[in-house]
């Protein structure tokens, strides 16, 4: 019997359903019973991807680790997430793409 290592990345990965420093709603998913209710309609920043199978689930299928102010990070599946308006991020974001105010670039 083999065993697998998961493999964690703070990185872009191309092929990937979303990127690192993203900003994500969590929203209400069928598989409600397993989320933790504080995040849900929270907004929050991708800070990794995790491939518990990376050989099965690279690089289309990750869970998506997000942090949210306050609450901490949690893993969600990428249909547990919504994406902020592209219009929005170029309103709040600084004259050099800087986060806007409560959110935070994670290196």
């Amino acid at each position: 019997m083999s065993q697998q290592t998961a493999l964690i990345l703070a990185h872009d990965v191309e092929g990937a359903p979303v990127r690192i420093g993203e900003a994500m709603r969590i929203t209400l998913t069928a598989s409600e019973e397993s989320l933790d209710r504080r995040f849900l309609g929270r907004w929050g920043i991708v800070v990794a991807l995790v491939y518990d199978e990376p050989r099965r689930q690279y690089p289309h299928e990750p869970l998506v680790k997000v942090r949210v102010e306050g609450l901490g990070e949690d893993l969600f599946f990428p249909w547990e997430l919504e994406r902020a308006p592209e219009w929005s991020w170029r309103r709040l974001s600084g004259p050099e793409g800087s986060m806007p105010l409560g959110l935070h670039w994670v290196h």
